[in-house]
């Protein structure tokens, strides 16, 4: 015989506190949930085209970006009462169809799942949320009860549950937007600090941080101040604890073998990717170039998330990968062919993604033309290999050529952020900017590729 529920166990209705108003950001997404509510509201507008009333929404994105509270804010500002499943309790059926029991006594009411792509141990084996008995559960309510469900991933959660009449509305709840990273940075302010902190520098820089990133960045950087003896949250305390969060702690001095030669390798290295993506993507942001060594990387130029590219040109993609190798030939330039070292791993491996990219998926390679190749390897996965490979390595050396000329060309502007660098670490956008001055450079991919 099952064990009797406590009533800690059991499902309670809820009242949400919080509106849209107390959700920072996300503006888009907001007035998306306003009009799922009015939707909800006026049901008779459905009539007009004959369809049912839509029975959930799924809301997806990053950790830590705000999922739940919006869930809760649209139970509040439709006015509804609401129950909450998330953990092991998704994993529990009973419980679910006990959940929507008492929803639909209660109807019109809202059942929110938390994380439903969460994972599980089952009989000692990893498992998924059984989606197919949550959409079952779905389909059997009859009653006026709206479904808000969160994920990561929408390709976390199965297409068995946001089928129609299930999820109907799937909404992307993307990274923290400047509103929502700026109101982080204001809190973090009501704390002691510098007045002439740069509030806008900050939130530029906390760009693609998490809400979970940014609570921790104000207790750090207070933290930080007390262990130092200090009495007020400085722009350096600030920027510093970014770097931590963002790239790693400081490497002491002592964990590096032949360190000022190093450093110097490792600026020349970071000035050619600076110099190079600064005038052949201009329109990427630098924050940032460093050559203060941290525990996730060397050093490194920190881009302004926001300017992240998506619908990326041929041009792009070959620029990007002159940038990617720039690091590795200013060193060779600087020291010799055979000072080449293994520090430009990541690089490589990023330039030649793109590079087999535009090969074989984006149609961009001149001889082989408008194909994709992920599309038929199921049925020939050798197909092409002999050309692909040709055109693989023509692409390569082409790059290779190329980035070599833009670096000897501009290899005074290098010398001098290197130079630059080797005596303070770290040079800012602005200072990158004057250096750069009016050096304009118009980039034309090779004929051959």
């Amino acid at each position: 015989m099952p064990a009797k529920k406590t009533s800690k166990d059991s499902p309670k209705l809820q009242k949400s506190k919080i509106g849209f108003e107390d959700v920072v950001g996300h503006t888009h997404i907001k007035e998306r949930l306003k009009s799922i509510i009015q939707i909800l509201k006026n049901p008779k507008k459905l009539d007009i085209f004959e369809i049912p009333a839509p029975k959930g929404l799924l809301l997806y994105g990053p950790v830590s970006v705000g999922k739940g509270m919006l869930a809760k804010a649209f139970a509040y500002e439709s006015g509804l009462s609401y129950l909450e499943i998330s953990g092991s309790k998704l994993f529990d059926l009973e419980y679910i169809k006990q959940v929507y029991e008492i929803a639909s006594k209660h109807a019109p009411s809202i059942v929110i799942l938390e994380d439903i792509d969460i994972k599980g141990l089952l009989q000692g084996a990893i498992t998924n949320v059984s989606f197919s008995d949550i959409a079952k559960v779905l389909e059997s309510v009859n009653k006026m009860v709206f479904t808000i469900a969160t994920s990561e991933t929408l390709e976390g959660v199965d297409p068995v549950l946001t089928a129609p009449q299930k999820l109907d509305f799937l909404l992307e709840v993307s990274k923290l937007d400047k509103d929502a990273r700026k109101f982080f940075i204001e809190k973090i302010l009501q704390k002691p600090h510098d007045p002439n902190i740069d509030t806008e520098r900050i939130v530029r820089y906390i760009t693609g941080m998490s809400a979970m990133d940014l609570e921790r960045l104000g207790r750090m950087a207070a933290l930080s101040v007390i262990e130092q003896g200090g009495n007020v949250i400085t722009e350096e305390t600030l920027i510093e604890q970014i770097n931590i969060i963002k790239y790693g702690h400081k490497i002491e001095t002592k964990m590096v073998k032949n360190l000022e030669e190093e450093m110097k390798m490792t600026a020349y290295h970071e000035a050619a990717h600076a110099i190079l993506s600064a005038l052949l993507l201009p329109h990427i942001k630098i924050e940032q170039v460093t050559i203060s060594r941290r525990s996730k990387m060397l050093g490194f130029v920190s881009y302004n998330a926001e300017d992240d590219m998506t619908n990326i040109t041929k041009e792009e993609l070959f620029n990007d990968v002159c940038v990617l190798i720039s690091g590795r030939l200013a060193k060779m330039k600087k020291a010799g062919e055979h000072k080449m070292d293994s520090g430009a791993i990541e690089d490589l491996a990023q330039a030649s993604i793109n590079i087999y990219a535009a090969i074989t998926t984006l149609g961009m390679d001149k001889e082989l033309g408008f194909i994709n190749i992920e599309s038929i390897a199921l049925m020939d996965s050798y197909f092409l290999s002999q050309q692909i490979e040709k055109r693989f390595l023509l692409w390569m050396s082409e790059a290779k050529e190329h980035t070599q000329k833009l670096v000897d060309k501009h290899w005074k502007l290098i010398e001098k952020l290197a130079k630059e660098l080797i005596e303070k670490e770290i040079v800012e956008s602005s200072e990158l900017e004057k250096i750069i001055g009016k050096t304009k450079v118009l980039n034309k991919i090779p004929d051959s590729l």
